[in-house]
């Protein structure tokens, strides 16, 4: 399973819905995309493949972080909160340090 960015499928569904007409749940979702995307898709990758050379950050939580943009260390540890992995205080800076560079 590939994990992508909300910008990567606002991306991709306004691509297809240039080629054909999108199905009830496809134009749904390309909504909630368009609204709630903060990025372009290539900036968010980036971020995310950023963001992944901090501590044991993987892609899903890097992916989640580019889509939410935290802003305060409390939103980063809601993040990681059902991980078995959480950040010391300094990744976490590191995080919103590198978050910061995007905003």
């Amino acid at each position: 399973m590939k994990i992508m960015l909300i910008s990567e499928v606002k991306e991709m569904l306004s691509k297809l819905g240039n080629e054909r007409e999108l199905n009830r749940e496809q134009k749904i979702a390309l909504e909630h995309s368009e609204r709630v995307a903060l990025l372009p898709s290539k900036k968010a990758r980036e971020l995310a493949k950023k963001l992944m050379q901090i501590g044991k950050v993987d892609e899903k939580q890097a992916c989640k972080m580019a889509d939410l943009l935290p802003k305060e260390r409390e939103e980063v540890v809601a993040i990681f909160a059902k991980e078995t992995y959480i950040p010391s205080e300094d990744e976490i800076e590191q995080i919103l340090e590198v978050i910061r560079e995007y905003i």
